[in-house]
């Protein structure tokens, strides 16, 4: 879950939980069975394209193609090359589909006797020339000849009458919600009202969270790959905007052909050319399939619904099963944060926070599982004794069509499934004290699968999968640790399958998860195990001591190329392990001091973890060394519960110095606190925590 905000305003500036790095970083290795890769980056910084133009242009730079009334605006297109790279990069390669798929596509949006009656009797189509009459002249009538089919069949055949509206958008920038600074301006827009939608915030009356979905229109001599790739783009900002969507589709139509993009949390399809002349009926169902008046044919989830009031979202409800497997519908508090992940591949995860009848605070959780994963709820209870109801709702291949390669080694069918689950609090990073991110942290550790007699690997610790617990919460009740990719070890310590490209933010990978799978072959595979786990929570302090100079308050610069978080996650792996293996090793907070309002206990914590827990790093790196690996990793084990109890207890040393009168009082300057004198754990064989030759 990378950023939270208002469920009444749905929407507002990501918090600096990450950096664009990790937020946009290319993956390119195959997915592990647990989880396949989901997201990733084009370069270390925001992308700044401005706007997604209508014109076209040659992908030959040399020899540019005649546009017939568009206009070659080279330079434009080329800023519009970030937000393809994104959205492929997040999505993958689209698979290419038979466009005469698009023929069983909407079937029961109209019946093909009034389909046939309204061709017959239109103007806009001649049944014995077999064409739409205005549109085959091109250039730039092209658009308003469409323009005029598509309302016209709107209008008489969708029953849609003052909630839908098409809009040429050419000229209208629709901002994107990860970065503002970033606009498209699709060719036509269904402009949406209903209970899913809300009017975009600023001047404009229509942006991506009332679009139901676009269209662009090229003619055949300028379509380029990238117009195909456009779509995509429009895909995840509807998605994005509009959190009960499932799906998302759009359409490419030139003057005798149609091309359609869908995306959902398996990524998604093309299909090929269809013909519009041929196939008139087809493009008719496309229409009114992609302005239906029905959100659940638009590609929404109408289990979640709000109550508008002037374009505004001012109430809302969610329907779900209660443990008796009964629907049950909650009241969605409006003002309380959600969490959202910023991707369309992947766990898709959305949490709302609701109230049941009696005012109790209910967090429901959607996210999308791969088939070879268990339900987060069976590990919460496994873990904590939560008791949470698994309400499956929709599988990605029932999205897919019936001629789609279903054994495409990058396809992994998805199931969307809500977990309901007595309500925490805040995400870590909105912590109100420096003692309470302690507390939350030291109370995931403990209770949530982290501890190694739990028989859970969570594999996915970050700083936004941790929750506040609610004030005045009893022990084990403070924090609460949340995610998708927990795996059973069957009582052991280690998952049955190593790390090789685990997805997420390389900034909490521990050393072992960021040097697995490709390009790592003179190293031996290493399972994900407890240590793996450990490892992330040190990273997460990491993130509070260099990410924050102030309750709620991130360092702005906190993520750029020279800063230590930075640093941290750069898109080569092997440079971000030796970095984290540097500071790890030696440097630590006494060479690259936190800000000064972090108090010289947290610093002191940091420093203590530091130096406890680089020897069992580097004996699991050592193990990956030599052909005797096993033995060491071994060996390591057979303490698993003493280095937990050690961390956990230097978290609760830090805990005391915090409760104290001065406890969270910021240094006075950058040495007034002095590193602890920690010990190696002597629980371990003293060959062990020779420090090993770093893995470079």
């Amino acid at each position: 879950m990378a950023t939270s905000s208002s469920l009444k305003e749905f929407s507002r500036e990501r918090p600096v939980t990450r950096s664009l790095t990790a937020a946009n970083r290319t993956q390119k290795s195959a997915p592990t069975v647990s989880e396949p890769m989901s997201l990733a980056p084009m370069s270390n910084g925001p992308l700044r394209a401005r706007s997604s133009s209508t014109t076209a242009s040659s992908d030959t730079w040399s020899s540019p193609a005649p546009s017939r009334g568009f206009s070659c605006d080279e330079k434009t297109e080329d800023e519009l090359y970030p937000q393809r790279q994104a959205a492929l990069a997040d999505l993958h390669e689209l698979p290419t589909v038979d466009g005469a798929c698009l023929q069983e596509l909407s079937r029961d949006v109209a019946s093909d006797r009034r389909i046939d009656a309204f061709l017959s009797k239109s103007s806009l189509y001649d049944s014995e020339k077999r064409l739409w009459v205005d549109i085959l002249q091109g250039g730039s009538s092209l658009k308003t000849a469409l323009i005029k089919i598509v309302k016209t069949i709107v209008e008489e055949l969708g029953h849609s009458k003052g909630v839908r509206d098409v809009m040429d958008t050419s000229n209208i920038e629709l901002p994107h919600i990860d970065d503002p600074t970033q606009t498209s301006k699709p060719d036509i827009a269904i402009k949406t009202s209903g209970p899913s939608f809300s009017i975009p915030r600023g001047t404009e009356t229509i942006g991506f969270s009332n679009t139901a979905s676009v269209f662009d229109v090229r003619c055949n001599v300028a379509v380029r790959d990238r117009h195909i790739d456009q779509l995509a783009v429009y895909n995840r900002q509807i998605i994005f905007h509009q959190l009960n969507r499932l799906f998302a589709r759009s359409l490419l139509i030139t003057e005798t052909r149609v091309r359609l993009v869908h995306c959902d949390r398996s990524g998604g399809y093309k299909t090929d050319w269809l013909n519009i002349h041929e196939n008139p009926a087809t493009l008719v169902r496309l229409i009114l399939g992609l302005s239906s008046p029905r959100e659940a044919v638009l590609g929404l989830d109408t289990s979640v619904q709000w109550t508008i009031k002037n374009g505004v979202k001012v109430a809302g409800t969610i329907t779900t099963l209660d443990p008796c497997r009964k629907r049950v519908k909650y009241q969605l508090a409006m003002g309380e944060p959600y969490f959202v992940a910023r991707s369309v591949r992947g766990r898709g995860t959305v949490c709302w926070v609701a109230k049941d009848k009696a005012g109790k605070r209910i967090l429901l959780k959607d996210s999308w599982r791969v088939d070879a994963q268990v339900p987060e709820y069976t590990f919460l209870e496994q873990a904590r004794g939560i008791k949470g109801c698994c309400d499956g709702r929709m599988q990605t291949k029932t999205l897919r069509p019936g001629n789609f390669n279903f054994d495409a080694p990058d396809f992994y069918n998805r199931t969307m499934c809500r977990v309901s689950m007595e309500c925490y609090g805040a995400p870590l990073h909105e912590f109100t004290s420096q003692r309470q991110a302690a507390i939350a942290w030291r109370c995931d550790s403990r209770y949530e699968g982290i501890e190694p007699k739990s028989g859970i690997l969570h594999g996915d610790v970050s700083i936004d999968n941790i929750l506040l617990g609610e004030d005045g919460a009893d022990e084990g009740h403070r924090g609460l640790l949340i995610g998708e990719m927990a795996v059973s070890t069957g009582g052991g310590v280690t998952a049955e399958t190593t790390t090789d490209n685990r997805m997420g933010t390389y900034l909490y990978f521990s050393i072992s998860v960021l040097r697995s799978g490709s390009g790592e072959e003179l190293l031996l595979p290493a399972p994900h195990d407890y240590l793996d786990d450990l490892e992330s929570f040190f990273w997460i302090l990491c993130h509070l001591l260099y990410g924050y100079d102030g309750i709620k308050h991130p360092v702005p610069d906190a993520f750029s190329a020279e800063s230590m978080l930075g640093q941290f996650e750069v898109p080569e792996r092997v440079h971000a392990t030796t970095r984290k293996q540097v500071y790890l090793g030696s440097e630590g907070p006494k060479e690259y001091p936190p800000p000064l309002f972090w108090s010289a206990a947290c610093v002191e914590l940091c420093e203590a973890f530091r130096v406890y827990f680089y020897p069992l790093s580097s004996a699991k790196g050592k193990s990956r060394q030599r052909p005797d690996g096993g033995s060491i990793r071994q060996d390591l084990y057979k303490n698993a519960h003493r280095h937990y109890v050690d961390i956990v207890a230097l978290f609760d040393a830090a805990l005391e110095k915090l409760a104290r009168p001065d406890g969270e009082a910021p240094r006075r300057d950058w040495f007034t606190w002095s590193p602890p004198a920690t010990g190696a754990p002597s629980s371990l064989d003293k060959d062990l925590l020779v420090p090993g030759t770093p893995l470079t």
